[in-house]
């Protein structure tokens, strides 16, 4: 009976097998040095072009051919290494049933510069590398970014300018930069993204990819283009990850933990992060305006004492799963929580005509608490004529609660006590965002690629103020300085970009997009603010030719927008003091800028140059003096230009073997031209930012890193900014295969400080400002990997909410 019943069963086995082997195929190739001759013994790998998953791995034989057999039909490409040679990886291929044996073509391995024989230099990648598109900052090899914030690796990085007092982000002098995690967009506002960075640990951080040149599948949305920060992903089978904890001093405590994991098993992907920091410290400045108005003269001074405490985590768990060979389909849950206390003293001075007329002492406390999750569900497929379809959906939610404290006493000249000023200034802002994308992409042949795409976003926000005084023991409120608006905006966009090899040596990239917007703001009483509809078309065009194999150039021209951010057209009021105060500008009109680039590069020595002009530039907190209430009121403004042009060198040096340097130099000629009060301004400014980086690679599993930048004096809008600059150092000491001890030292000169200024007299702005964010600080930083480091694993994906993260703000 047992015999009876495996008969049939054997004999359908012995029927199906045969044609399950005939629908397999075999790849065949040989791997060649750069002078034709086989690589012997090197390591080749067949890799799913999907998600990098490994399929079969084998070596080359003497002749440098390998062979790969019973291969069933998908997309595939090949990756090599070998000793004293440069990795390759082979293009994309398809692998057809039809097919009995596919060669993917020669692999050319490139020797490796005697320079970097020494394995502990060919594993350690630059600081700084420079792409045609984007520069990268490679902050895991960073030891001076052990134990500091994204923010801090930030503004010392080529090209990069931070601007603490008004919370922007500049790339060459051009602000309008949107932020991406893991490329995928954030939709905070710039101010609340410069607080976020700020307490992200570089930790946690793979590198920073600064992309000047956006493709058309990203929003046209931010003319310096974008700033995507890679978190760690263990890349490796099984189950894996890292952790890493820090302990530093500077003016106040700050120590920081991150860990990150990842499970792959079977067809299923399971991965996460983990990061907190707390950080506390002193803020302290001081600021001088001066007002005329006719005959009277008004000096305000004002000297500042801030202590700052901020809490930040951020968390993220995501899950893959493959349903077959071409599809993967994947959910990613997002958490991020700022928790920001200060307590500020304060005392200001008023002159008039040079006399003492008034002081006041302010006692004041701020919470600014923002919390925000995010939901993705994203969807991917292959198929076999070398396209594929890409599906995302994310909702996002966003809260910030922020209550100002103000307890001030007046004085008169003669020290007099006059009166107590008791305020309080409430706001609440809970965002959402909907966003849905399709990305579908095909390579039509072998030089020519098609991509192209449709996204939808809708969202929306209220902003909720309320400011109140204290009078005889009740809270009286303020009807003019209250208020409620909500905003609702819905905007859509449409690509096709085609990539073309037009021979051997030359690349052209052109795309097209279009995007409609619709905003619409109103008041708490229904009356409408701002009612704007505007679509635009905005095209892209990049070409690179390869001259030899050490020289290349490459062009590049686009069109991009800067709308303004949720909290720039949203009224609020945030109080320095009675004379100085900051609010919205509901009456903000989009910016278009125009650029054009060309760049040069010799090995890896890389020259760009670039020029910019931008109508309706958007200047953030641009003052406005009402000298009959003696009073400067500071917002947002639209200037009548900006024009740009930026030039940027990048020279490393192998000096010795234990000794890498690598220099930045990076020119801005900038001229803004606006109109105030009628009256025409124009102000330009040349500067100049220097990066600089050495390595030192010591006996006994010892390396030194230091670093330093300089900042010439620069413009944002018409105020004007001094120079400024930081020397670091870092020692690190691996400590066994999986851990590392580093020690590093920050702004060891105490010259990170923000001094800015005004000087217009005719226009009636005259001031400045001097305020220290940033102490000598040293950290302590452990990490230690777990887990198998075998074999390779997860795909890299995008999720379709890249562009809308950034138009929200921490105030």
């Amino acid at each position: 009976m047992k015999r009876s019943r495996a008969f049939p069963g054997l004999i359908s086995l012995l029927i199906i097998f045969p044609q399950y082997v005939s629908s397999q195929s075999k790849i065949h190739g040989i791997v060649t040095d750069v002078q034709g001759k086989p690589v012997a013994a090197a390591t080749v790998l067949l890799l799913q072009s999907m998600d990098s998953m490994l399929v079969k791995g084998t070596m080359t034989s003497n002749t440098g051919e390998y062979t790969f057999e019973n291969i069933v039909a998908g997309r595939y490409f090949i990756s090599g290494s070998s000793i004293g040679h440069s990795p390759i990886s082979s293009s994309v291929f398809q692998v057809t049933r039809k097919q009995e044996t596919y060669s993917p073509g020669t692999l050319v391995m490139e020797p490796v510069s005697s320079s970097l024989q020494n394995v502990t230099v060919v594993a350690r990648k630059p600081m700084y590398e420079q792409k045609p598109d984007r520069l990268l900052i490679n902050v895991a090899s960073s030891i001076t970014s052990a134990g500091k914030t994204a923010l801090e690796v930030l503004e010392r990085s080529p090209g990069v300018s931070v601007n603490r007092q008004q919370s922007t982000i500049s790339i060459l002098g051009k602000d309008g930069v949107y932020i991406m995690i893991n490329g995928k967009m954030n939709y905070l506002p710039p101010s609340a993204v410069v607080q976020m960075l700020d307490g992200m640990s570089a930790g946690n951080i793979e590198r920073i990819e600064l992309i000047t040149t956006p493709p058309s599948s990203l929003d046209a949305e931010g003319k310096a283009g974008y700033i995507n920060i890679v978190l760690k992903q263990n890349e490796n089978f099984g189950t894996n990850g890292s952790f890493s904890a820090t302990v530093g001093y500077g003016k106040g405590w700050n120590t920081q933990a991150n860990v990150s994991f990842n499970h792959r098993s079977g067809k299923i992907n399971l991965f996460g992060s983990l990061s907190y920091t707390r950080r506390k410290k002193p803020f302290r400045g001081s600021t001088y305006s001066r007002i005329s108005n006719g005959a009277e003269v008004y000096d305000n001074m004002s000297v500042l004492d801030r202590t700052d405490t901020t809490r930040q985590h951020a968390a993220r768990v995501g899950i893959d799963y493959q349903i077959n060979s071409n599809t993967i389909i994947g959910l990613l849950i997002t958490s991020n929580g700022r928790w920001y206390r200060q307590t500020e003293n304060t005392s200001s001075y008023f002159y008039v005509n040079n006399h003492l007329d008034t002081v006041a002492h302010n006692f004041n406390t701020e919470l600014n608490d923002w919390q925000d999750y995010g939901v993705n569900l994203n969807l991917q497929k292959n198929f076999k004529n070398s396209s594929s379809i890409s599906f995302n959906a994310w909702y996002l939610h966003y809260k910030n609660n922020q209550p100002f404290n103000y307890f001030s006493q007046y004085y008169d000249d003669a020290g007099h006590k006059a009166y107590d000023e008791i305020t309080r200034n409430l706001k609440k802002t809970p965002m959402n965002f909907w966003i849905g994308s399709i990305d579908y992409s095909r390579q039509l042949s072998k030089k020519l690629n098609l991509e192209a795409g449709v996204k939808s976003t809708l969202a929306d926000f209220t902003n909720e103020l309320q400011f109140d005084q204290l009078i005889n023991s009740k809270w009286i409120n303020d009807t003019a300085l209250t208020s409620l608006y909500t905003l609702k905006e819905n905007y859509s966009a449409v690509y096709a970009s085609l990539n073309v090899q037009a021979s051997e040596k030359t690349n052209v990239q052109a795309g097209l997009r279009y995007e409609y917007t619709n905003t619409n703001l109103e008041s708490e009483a229904g009356k409408t603010v701002l009612d704007r509809h505007y679509g635009k078309f905005f095209p892209t065009l990049f070409v690179s030719h390869k001259l030899s194999d050490d020289h290349a150039v490459n062009a590049s021209f686009s069109i991009r927008i800067s709308r303004p951010k949720f909290n720039q057209i949203a009224p609020f009021t945030y109080y320095t003091n009675r004379r100085f105060v900051l609010t919205g500008n509901p009456g903000l009109q989009p910016a278009i800028s125009k650029e054009v680039t060309a760049g040069y590069s010799f090995k890896k020595y890389i020259f760009k140059i670039s020029y910019s002009h931008e109508d309706d530039a958007i200047a953030d907190f641009q003052a406005d003096v009402d000298s009959v209430a003696n009073k400067t009121v500071s917002r947002p403004e639209n200037l009548r230009n900006q024009k740009l042009v930026t030039a940027m060198l990048v020279i490393p040096v192998n000096f010795t073997r234990w000794w890498t340097m690598q220099f930045t130099t990076t020119g801005i000629w900038q001229q803004i031209n606006a109109l105030y009060k009628g009256d025409a301004v124009s102000i330009s400014q040349k500067n100049v930012m220097l990066n600089m980086s050495h390595t030192f690679i010591l006996p006994k599993e010892f390396t030194v890193e230091l670093t330093g930048f300089y900042q010439s004096k620069s413009l944002d809008g018409i105020n004007v900014f001094k120079p400024f600059g930081s020397l670091d150092i870092g020692i690190r000491k691996k400590m066994g295969k999986q851990s590392t001890l580093t020690f590093s030292g920050n702004n060891l000169l105490n010259t990170l400080d923000f001094r800015g200024y005004t000087d217009l007299p005719d226009q009636n702005l005259v001031g400045d400002v001097h305020i220290r964010f940033s102490w000598r600080t040293f950290n302590l930083t452990y990490t230690r990997s777990f887990g198998n480091n075998k074999l390779k694993e997860s795909r890299s994906r995008k999720t379709g909410a890249e562009e809308e993260k950034n138009r929200v703000q921490y105030q």
